[in-house]
């Protein structure tokens, strides 16, 4: 019996297997060990901006703000929580759907969820996002560093687009 195991499996074979094996779990150990996913500093997790749109009193400001947020935030959640036409703000509760990569090539998918508010001063506006959650079906969820990158943009763009339509022409009151 021992001769024919010699035959079928060498000493130099078993010798090429167990360097095979050990290299493969040490391999899979270094994947297993990569440094976990930065989280994102708490000052990053608040965007605020003041842009200046000039000969709009903070009246016609507001209430285009007020339109804005209902209109570009609409879902499930209650999006206007508060709106002061006195002190010119819009608060709200909303959120945007975000994913990030998982393993094996997949996503996960999130909603980050967070409090908007906007400001409004004769020829000026400020909007601020605040209290932002990355919400999955597990509950919160840490946001990253790299979520961040992704998500900064996305809010600044749409805070342009309240920006752009001050520049479009009112629509005929008299339809």
């Amino acid at each position: 019996m021992k001769n024919g195991f010699k035959r079928r499996f060498p000493v130099s074979g078993m010798k090429r297997l167990s360097v095979g094996i050990l290299l493969s779990v040490c391999v899979l150990c270094g994947c297993a060990s990569a440094p976990p996913p930065e989280p994102a500093p708490p000052d990053e997790l608040t965007i605020r901006q003041v842009l200046e749109i000039p000969g709009v009193s903070k009246n016609e400001l507001f209430e285009r703000a007020k339109t804005w947020v209902g209109q570009s935030f609409s879902n499930s959640l209650d999006v206007i929580q508060s709106a002061n036409r006195t002190r010119g703000t819009v608060i709200g509760k909303t959120y945007i759907s975000h994913s990030r990569p998982a393993r094996f090539g997949q996503k996960d998918f999130f909603e980050l969820r967070f409090t908007l508010m906007v400001e409004a001063k004769d020829n000026k506006i400020r909007t601020t996002f605040t209290d932002m959650r990355l919400m999955n079906q597990f509950g919160v969820q840490t946001i990253l560093k790299t979520d961040m990158e992704e998500l900064r943009p996305r809010l600044e763009e749409a805070v342009k687009s309240l920006v752009a339509s001050f520049n479009t022409e009112k629509t005929d009151e008299n339809w």
